[in-house]
C-alpha cells in the first residue's frame, strides 16, 4: 500500500471551469498530488481515493486523448465511470442539455467531466448542479487540464516550480481557434513564464492586445529565443475559408523542420495533439529526445488523477 501524503492538499475552488480558477498555490498542490501518484502507481492495484464516487464522462464533441485520459484516471482511483455520447442520447430527440444533466444527476453521479463545442457550457451546467464540473474543453474558450499537463511536463523537466520563473515559451500556430493556447497563456503567466506568440495574422484573435504579449515574426526567431516551443494544430474543422492561402504556404513559414529545431540545443518541443505531421512539424521530430509529446500524454493521466482526487473533497454528502 502506498504511503499517504504527509499533508492535506486542497485547492481553492470546488470545480475547474477555466484556468483563471487556478492560483499558484492550487497548481503547486495539483503537481504535488500528481507527483505522488506517479511515484506510487502500481498497475497491479488501484488507489481507493474515489471509491463509491461516480464520474460521468460527457463529451459532446469528438475526443481521444482527453476522454481516455480522464476515464483511465478515474478508474485508477477506484471510481465508477459513466460514459455519455450526445449522438446516441435523447438530445437528438429535443431534450435540453440541462434535462440531460438532471437525468445523469438522478443516477447519483457526483462529478462531471464535460467537453462541449459551445464556449461557457460548463459554467451553465455548474450553476445548475450540486455536483462538480471539470472542463475538458469548451469551444474556442478553454482547456485547463491540457494547460496543467503542459506546465507539469515543464515542471518535471526543469525540476521545480521556481525553475519555471522566467522561462521563455513560444506558442505557435492556429491561436485563433485554440482553447489550449488560451489556457496555457493563463497558467504559464501564473507560473512566471515569459510568453511570445508566432502565427499568421489571420490566425490571431482580433483582440490579442488583452494578453499583453509580444509577437515573433518568424519560426527562426522563435526557435532562437525560446526555451520551450508549444506548437498548435491547424483546426480545419473550425476555420472559415480564406484564412490561409494554402497548407504549403503555412508549412513554408510556420512549421518546424528538424534542421531548424537542432539550432537550439536546449529547446523543448511540445504539442497537444493530434499532430499534422508535414504541416506543423517535421515527422522526424516525433522521436527526438527533446520532443515531449508522448510525455505530455503520460503526464495527463496523473494530472487528471490529481484533479479528481482534490476536487472530490468538495463532494456534498
Amino acid at each position: 500500500m502506498a504511503e499517504a501524503l504527509k499533508e492535506e492538499l486542497k485547492i481553492s475552488k470546488p470545480y475547474l471551469l477555466d484556468s483563471h480558477d487556478l492560483t499558484y498555490q492550487d497548481i503547486d498542490c495539483i503537481f504535488r498530488q500528481a507527483q505522488y501518484y506517479m511515484k506510487n502507481y502500481d498497475p497491479e492495484t488501484k488507489f481507493n481515493d474515489l471509491k463509491n464516487v461516480t464520474v460521468a464522462m460527457a463529451f459532446f464533441e469528438p475526443s481521444t486523448r482527453t476522454k481516455l485520459s480522464f476515464d483511465l484516471a478515474a478508474k485508477r482511483l477506484g471510481a465508477s465511470t459513466l460514459s455519455f455520447s450526445s449522438s446516441s442520447s435523447s438530445l437528438t430527440k429535443g431534450e435540453t442539455i440541462l434535462d440531460t444533466l438532471r437525468t445523469i444527476e438522478a443516477m447519483d453521479v457526483q462529478m462531471y467531466v464535460i467537453r462541449h463545442q459551445l464556449s461557457g457550457t460548463q459554467n451553465l451546467l455548474q450553476n445548475n448542479t450540486n455536483g462538480i464540473v471539470l472542463n475538458a474543453g469548451d469551444g474556442k474558450h478553454e482547456h485547463p487540464t491540457q494547460a496543467l499537463l503542459d506546465s507539469f511536463t515543464l515542471f518535471r523537466h526543469y525540476g521545480s516550480l521556481e525553475a519555471l520563473k522566467g522561462k521563455k515559451v513560444v506558442i505557435s500556430g492556429d491561436i485563433l481557434h485554440s482553447r489550449v493556447a488560451r489556457s496555457n497563456i493563463v497558467v504559464l503567466k501564473t507560473l512566471g513564464c515569459q510568453i511570445k506568440l508566432c502565427s499568421p495574422g489571420t490566425l490571431l484573435p482580433r483582440h490579442i492586445d488583452i494578453w499583453d504579449l509580444e509577437l515573433v515574426d518568424t519560426m527562426d526567431e522563435a526557435i532562437e529565443w525560446a526555451d520551450t516551443l508549444i506548437m498548435l494544430r491547424l483546426q480545419h474543422e473550425r476555420m472559415s475559408t480564406g484564412l490561409l492561402p494554402s497548407l504549403g504556404e503555412f508549412y513554408k513559414y510556420y512549421s518546424v523542420s528538424y534542421e531548424q529545431f537542432q539550432r537550439n540545443e536546449n529547446l523543448i518541443l511540445m504539442h497537444p495533439g493530434p499532430v499534422n505531421y508535414g504541416v506543423e512539424l517535421d515527422y522526424k521530430l516525433a522521436t527526438h529526445e527533446r520532443c515531449k509529446i508522448q510525455t505530455q500524454v503520460t503526464h495527463g493521466v496523473y494530472i487528471r488523477m490529481a484533479l479528481l482526487k482534490l476536487l472530490s473533497k468538495h463532494i456534498k454528502k
